[in-house]
């Protein structure tokens, strides 16, 4: 590969994990509040797989 597109690859994975890296962040808080609020996520696996 030529120099040019080794960055260009470099800058795209960089920019996924930022992205990434803010959802996780989101589905953290919003995990944990339900945790808070007494909901388990293994309740709401439960509930989809019975629909």
């Amino acid at each position: 590969m030529t120099p040019a597109l080794l960055i260009a690859r470099n800058c795209i994975i960089y920019w996924v994990n930022v992205w990434i890296a803010r959802v996780e962040c989101v589905f953290d808080m919003i995990e944990s509040e339900l945790a808070r609020r007494g909901f388990a996520l293994e309740e709401f696996d439960r509930l989809s797989q019975a629909a």
